[in-house]
This record gives C-alpha cells, structure tokens and sequence, in this order.
C-alpha cells in the first residue's frame, strides 16, 4: 500500500527518514508521547521549587535561615520577586534543545514536519508547567488535601489562583523579555556548540558558514506562552499589559535584526505554521473565558457568569469553524489551482524546465551525480552530502 501526501520543497525533504516503514510511526510516536511526559513531570520539581522561593513567608518555614536577608534592604524582594522566574528561564532554556532531539526520532519525511511537532511540544510543556504547575503550586499548595472531585468547582479555584499570581507573571514576562531577547542576540548556545564540535569531532574538517534557519521550534511557543499570560490576565490584573506590551515591541526589534541578518531560510513551509498559532490563540480564549467564569462566581456576580458561557461555546464555534474553512487549504491544493500554475508555467514557457527541475531537485543526494573534481578537493565521499538538492 502506498501512502502518499504533497510533495513539500525540496530542502525540506529529510531523506534517511523516508526509509523508515510506515508502520513502525505510531510506535514511534508512543514512545515520544511517553518521552514527554516523563520530561514534564521531571521538570515539575524544580518548577514547584520555583514557586516555593517566590513566597517569602513559605520559604522563611521551609528555610529558617532566609531571615538574614531581612538585614539587607532590598534582598528580599529580588530573592522573592526577580530570582524566581529568573531560574524558571534557565531550567526553561533547554526544553526547546530537548524537545526537537526527541522529534527528531519521531521518523518525519521533513524538517518543517519535525520542527512543527517540537513547536505543538514544547508549548503544551510550557502552559502545564509555567501556566498550570505555577498556578497549582503557587496558590493551591495550602489546598492539597481538599478534593478537586467536583468540576464545578474548577474555575473558582483557577480563577483565585490567576489572582493570586499575578505578579509572579508579570515578572516573568519582565524577566522573558530582558534575559530571553538577550540570549537570542548574543546566542551563548550556539556558540558553545560550534566550539565544542570545533574541538572535537568535526575538528580538521572543512567550517561550514556558521549560518542557521529561524528556529521557530524555540521561538513561537514562547511567544504564545506570553500571549496566553497576556489574554488571561488582561481584565484580572491589567497592570501587566504594558509589560506585555514592551515585551513584543522588544521583540518585534531583536528578531527583525535576527531574520534580516542572522538567519537564513533554509526552506519555506508555506505558512504551514499559522494554524499552530490560530490554535495557542483559541486555547488562551477558552482559558481566560473559563477564568472569568470563575472570577465573576468568586465576586457573587452569578448572572455574569451565565453570560460568559454563551461566549465560551461561540468561541468553540468559531474555531470549528476556521478548521473547516481555513484548514485545507493549508493541506491540500485544489485542482483547479493546480491546473491555473500549470497554465501560468505554460504562458510563461517555464513548464519543461519546471519538470526537469522538480525531477532533479526530488532526487536523494545519493543518487545524485558526483564532482570529482570537488570531490578530490574536499576529501573524496564528502560532497555527496554537501551538494544543494537545488543548484
């Protein structure tokens, strides 16, 4: 049985994966769902402890000695306030690294495909341990032994929870977009990386251009972790929107310096990431939307919080709806625009060399003709690998 899909771009294509039998995918993906899981749950532990520093009054029990800091104005209030999401970020950091090492066992055709997969992973990682675990950790640690049985009881206690941690947010987006922008200019990361493959196994050889594509992987579900914040968090502490506000203006100006000078396009996918961010968007909504239900029960506003649920169930609407109008599009492509490229190629006289191209270009690099030329130049066996699938 063939299985057969689009055809994505050339570069995109990752070719030792085609190989891999169909069958052998869902195995893969069971054992990189379980991978994550395991991974989230780990890194509940630091983030508990996390929480645990932000409250003054709970670490001064766990940690009799926290009251010197009492004897230097202005200690306090760092080791409680910045401190705390300042190490939530470094154990942060290496959850993108992490997250596309495991999708690179998941067996995908392209590199898009992967990175898309590691996007969905680590942003789902980050709403259920900074959202959900900071929450749960933060306001509810003295709620434990109560039961959580009854839903209906839910967005009461998620919303007294949001309440409570506002500030704990509000410096984390300050700390995001200080010491996250920061990494992303100077990129400590890479750099460290490049010398340690300098120095050991890719030592003697030939540099390649110390040039990488935009890793969206790493990038988007940050952004959409702080959108979420921002959405939640926009009627119950609106003090914290001109931090949101500064936090993607900042942005807006690192990563067009970045894109325009730093990166380069390694290849195109087509907008294939915009339904990714139309779904963080619709989960924010729902999220602020059940949290508002909660609020307005918290404040005896009962009639407000009936008229919220209509909101929620058109907002649930409304995102079928984009899936059934807008989702295909990103999927397949119709006959009738692929006949309207066909015709256009043929206007223009481009549809021979088109064919050859694509013939070309879809090629594994094995198959490819070798330069012996450049091959005894470089070491002979190399420029099978190095040669572009696209001259």
């Amino acid at each position: 049985m063939w299985i057969t899909e689009m055809a994505p771009e050339p570069r995109d294509v990752l070719w030792g994966n085609v190989a891999i039998p169909y069958k052998r995918l869902p195995l893969y993906e069971i054992g990189i769902l379980v991978a994550v899981v395991v991974l989230t749950l780990f890194f509940a532990i630091p983030v508990a402890a996390v929480q645990g520093i932000a409250k003054y009054e709970r670490l001064r029990k766990w940690f009799p000695p926290v009251k010197t800091l009492e004897l230097i104005p202005g200690l306090k209030s760092v080791v409680t306030g910045y401190l705390p999401s300042a190490i939530l970020n470094g154990f942060i950091y290496v959850i993108p690294f992490s997250m596309i090492g495991l999708s690179r066992l998941a067996g995908c055709i392209t590199r898009s495909k992967r990175d898309m997969k590691a996007c969905k992973m680590v942003f789902y990682f980050l709403v259920a341990n900074v959202f959900f675990l900071s929450l749960l950790s933060g306001s509810l640690l003295d709620q434990i032994g109560q039961s959580f049985s009854q839903p209906k009881y839910i967005p009461s206690r998620l919303a007294s929870a949001v309440s409570a941690q506002a500030d704990f947010f509000m410096t984390y987006i300050l700390t995001n977009s200080l010491s996250g922008f920061s990494l992303e200019i100077l990129q400590p990361g890479l750099l460290i990386w490049d010398a340690i493959k300098a120095c050991t196994w890719d030592g003697g050889k030939e540099r390649s251009p110390y040039l990488y594509s935009l890793p969206y992987y790493r990038v988007i579900p940050f952004v959409a972790l702080c959108t979420l914040i921002g959405v939640v968090y926009a009627v119950i502490s609106p003090l914290l929107l001109p931090f949101l506000v500064g936090y993607f203006l900042l942005g807006y100006v690192v990563f067009i310096n970045q894109i325009e000078d730093v990166y380069i396009t390694s290849y195109d996918t087509c907008g294939q990431y915009w339904p990714y961010v139309h779904h963080y968007i619709i989960v924010a909504l729902v999220l602020m939307q059940i949290t508002m239900i909660g609020l307005f029960g918290l404040k005896s506003k009962p009639s407000a919080s009936f008229s919220t649920i209509p909101l929620l169930i058109l907002t649930m609407i409304f995102n079928h709806y984009c899936k059934i109008r807008f989702y295909p599009s990103f999927r397949h492509l119709s006959v009738q625009d692929a006949a309207m490229n066909d015709e256009l190629d043929v206007k223009n006289g481009a549809l021979e060399e088109n064919v050859r191209n694509a013939i070309g270009a879809y090629s594994p690099p094995c198959l490819l003709p070798v330069d012996f030329q450049v091959a005894e130049s470089r070491g002979f066996g190399e420029s099978g690998s190095t040669q572009p699938l696209i001259p």
